[in-house]
């Protein structure tokens, strides 16, 4: 893992942050939303239907989030969801949150399965990023937007004015601003906020957590905007949140039911403790994150015991690692999602069956988690379990699409010599990636199995399928990304293996 800074660097920074937090910003939050209690989520797309059940119609939507969430979606699956929407039917309309095949919607694009139903009218999305500091920000935001999946006949309707970035998705009024331009807005709103916000808010305005809290939502009381209803979300899920920053979101829900907090001279003990684990996590400072989790109170949360336990790998003693993972696991279900985060990381090592232990466990533990399913079935593959690894890649299928999974289904049965099995998955993948607009090859994994298929669909004589898979937008951009002579490491990390949310 790399450093943002030198560790002394980084220590010394957001130490002074800290001691500035209670002096920066204006503190004034008498408008803010303190006789609302937010609705906290798993996963982002979850406000939809929450936000249908409570007949909400014609919104004006504040999303903090560093993705967009409102990628287009077939007008078929529109229409289904419409349908089960007007039968009021929530069930089946939670279950049709998948990133799956069978999925009507998901996390990538719940806003604009909204603004379809009528939920949403307009869309406010503060950004993280320091994009409108640029000297050119009209066009960096232009290239934003475009690399977002915006059709370039929706990109020429935005226009840059006052720090607020205005045009169109698919007829959907949207703003993208930073926190330095927050919109005024005469009517209510609902407000969402997206724990991955302040990762990259971290980074961008290199501020501790304490401080970007008290900023960020300071700012959003000041304005004064009329809150029908908040959601906060963790996003853990599709790994677009770390296990170890549950906290931050709690964090986000703490100051929204409480806004006087902002007043305080200082933030709360239990956040610079966590603050300060995260400064050692970055640095990776193992004694720093445990001589701090050994002085935590019993009652601090379980990510102090994920710290911990991240603390414990790097110094190689993985049995402590474990205990300290399955702890914060037994503390809370949700934390389970940390076994498969501290696998990953053992499988970047090359470690495959320590790896396996610890992805095991944590489906042990808790059998409804999907986090991790692809980077299992990459270890699985990695120590000659193939046909386990296929199960697995089949898992992955189900909650993220056909293309990712089969692409590595079709290379994994090739392994096997079964090549029946494997046209069959390599003709699902194709499939998947026609009707997925979004999908990319976005590493040299992926690469590898996509320039095998191809030369196998042309040993095999498979014109069809060699023409569907080479004319793909997505293998369009993998030959000028990913040409046939590009480097690799000698070992692909799982790191390559994840798809980019955007």
């Amino acid at each position: 893992m790399t450093a943002l800074w030198k560790p002394t660097h980084i220590f010394r920074f957001l130490f002074v942050s800290l001691l500035l937090s209670s002096s920066a910003i204006s503190t004034g939050c008498s408008s803010g939303p303190a006789h609302i209690a937010p609705l906290v989520v798993e996963d982002h797309s979850q406000a939809l239907v929450h936000w249908a059940k409570r007949g909400v119609r014609d919104a004006i939507l504040i999303n903090f989030d560093t993705h967009d969430d409102f990628r287009w979606i077939p007008d078929d699956k529109i229409e289904k969801l419409r349908n089960i929407y007007h039968r009021r039917d929530w069930k089946a309309m939670s279950e049709a949150d998948s990133g799956g095949d069978r999925g009507l919607y998901d996390v990538g694009n719940w806003i604009y399965a909204g603004a379809r139903l009528g939920i949403f009218k307009e869309v406010y999305w503060v950004i993280p990023f320091n994009d409108f500091a640029q000297k050119d920000p009209g066009a960096v935001l232009r290239w934003f937007i475009q690399n977002c999946g915006f059709p370039p006949e929706d990109v020429k309707t935005f226009t840059l004015r006052n720090n607020q970035f205005r045009g169109f998705f698919h007829g959907i009024p949207v703003t993208i601003c930073g926190m330095e331009a927050l919109p005024s807005i005469g009517e209510p709103v609902l407000l969402t906020v997206d724990a991955d916000f302040y990762p990259t808010y971290f980074e961008n305005y290199r501020t501790a957590y304490p401080r970007a809290l008290r900023t960020t939502l300071g700012a959003l009381f000041n304005v004064g905007y009329r809150i029908q209803d908040m959601v906060v979300s963790y996003s853990i899920n599709g790994e677009y949140l770390q296990p170890q920053l549950r906290w931050v979101g709690d964090a986000v829900a703490m100051i929204l039911r409480k806004p006087e907090m902002i007043k305080e001279d200082k933030p709360p003990e239990q956040l610079l403790l966590l603050q300060q684990l995260d400064n050692a996590y970055r640095a990776e400072n193992a004694v720093e994150m445990l001589s701090l989790a050994k002085n935590a109170l019993p009652s601090q949360p379980p990510s102090v015991l994920v710290y911990k336990a991240y603390a414990h790998m790097l110094r190689g003693d993985l049995d402590k690692a474990y205990e300290a993972a399955t702890a914060s696991c037994t503390l809370d279900r949700m934390y389970c999602t940390a076994l498969p985060y501290l696998a990953t990381k053992l499988w970047e090592k090359g470690e495959y069956p320590q790896a396996e232990r610890f992805f095991l466990s944590g489906y042990l533990l808790d059998p409804l988690m999907t986090n991790g399913y692809f980077q299992y079935a990459c270890d699985l593959r990695s120590i000659g379990k193939l046909r386990a690894a296929i199960e697995y890649y089949r898992k992955d299928v189900t909650v993220n699409g056909s293309f990712r999974g089969n692409m590595l289904i079709f290379d994994t049965f090739l392994m096997l010599g079964d090549q029946e099995h494997a046209v069959d998955a390599l003709k699902t993948a194709i499939s998947g990636l026609e009707y997925n607009s979004y999908v990319k090859v976005t590493n040299p994994p992926m690469a590898d199995a996509v320039y095998r298929a191809i030369d196998f669909c042309e040993e095999k004589r498979l014109k069809e399928l060699s023409v569907r898979l080479k004319n793909s937008p997505a293998v369009q951009g993998m030959f000028r990304d990913y040409p046939r002579q590009f480097k690799r490491s000698k070992r692909s990390t799982v790191r390559d293996f994840r798809m980019e949310r955007q």
